[in-house]
């Protein structure tokens, strides 16, 4: 009832997922297989899960609302339980973030050309898991704050560690020490799910730009005098008989570059979704104890100081 009677949150939330969905889209249209076309697609769907931030604000501000009428309300009427609140937020925001997620690939998906056949689990996970995590993660952060700025600030604040070690800002190669921060953001998981699964196990075509000119010694051809460095590191010539003018690709595959600068598998998109709806499972059940403890602050602050008075 509440959401029908305040269209102008679903509009926004709609509107929000189309304009970013079409910019984002467009922005990278019919992005082709080359190696600077494949950065493009990567953070491309990189930007596609940023628009999830504006959002998770929209969210917290009804969740915050709807907690205060229940304080003041309906909890001295005792019309409802709190578990009984927490579980209605959770039912209802879920599947209008699922969704607005939905509108958002249909605008973002098929517009860059990516490609048909991996377009069902890219769907599962950008349109199911990854609103659910979103969900929970911000209304678990509304649930433990007092106010609609405060939550803000902590769900900010969450965001910007889970978004910065996720491997596509700081690639995985160069992040030394940090590395353990990248195994423990969820985002690691997400982006590896939705982009390998996308634009993972495909073929590079290099663009002539993107090849490297080199010269065989005399009397061998391309393919002999590059045959080692290939079949260690990778990579392919664009004509292996040639003599002279040994144009060379780095890589072969997409497979090749984001394990290579990024830790992406593509065989590993179960193994993400599983792990992603583990996150949500913990933010759920955060949302229930944060909005436990702080319905009953007073109560357990109480507690704790008459037993330091003993």
């Amino acid at each position: 009832m509440t959401y029908w009677r305040d269209p102008d949150y679903i509009v926004a939330k709609f509107m929000l997922n189309i304009v970013g969905g079409l910019l984002i889209g467009f922005s990278f249209f019919k992005t082709p297989s080359t190696q600077q076309g494949t950065q493009n697609k990567l953070f491309s769907i990189f930007m596609a899960t940023m628009i999830t931030g504006p959002g998770c604000l929209q969210l917290q501000t009804i969740f915050i609302r709807l907690r205060t009428i229940y304080e003041i309300r309906e909890r001295p009427r005792r019309m409802y339980t709190l578990s009984a609140l927490v579980t209605s937020q959770i039912l209802v925001e879920s599947p209008w973030n699922m969704l607005s997620s939905f509108i958002f690939f249909v605008g973002w998906y098929w517009t860059m050309g990516l490609p048909n056949a991996r377009a069902s689990f890219t769907l599962l996970m950008y349109c199911v898991a990854f609103p659910l995590y979103t969900t929970t993660l911000a209304q678990a952060s509304a649930a433990m704050a007092p106010s609609v700025e405060m939550a803000g600030l902590v769900f900010m604040f969450l965001f910007s560690f889970v978004i910065t070690f996720n491997g596509v800002l700081q690639p995985f190669s160069l992040l030394g020490w940090w590395q353990w921060m990248y195994r423990l953001s969820p985002f690691t998981y997400i982006i590896e799910a939705i982009l390998g699964q996308a634009i993972g196990n495909a073929t590079i075509s290099c663009s002539d730009v993107e090849y490297v000119v080199l010269q065989p010694p005399s009397g061998r051809t391309c393919g002999r005098y590059m045959n080692g460095y290939i079949s260690f590191a990778g990579g392919y010539l664009l004509d292996p008989e040639a003599a002279k003018d040994c144009r060379f690709c780095t890589t072969r595959t997409t497979d090749e570059y984001l394990a290579t600068m990024f830790n992406i598998n593509y065989l590993h998109h179960w193994r993400n979704f599983g792990i992603v709806m583990a996150f949500v499972a913990f933010n759920t059940s955060a949302v229930y104890m944060l909005s436990y403890i702080f319905a009953n602050r007073k109560k357990l602050l109480g507690v704790r100081k008459s037993r330091s008075q003993l």
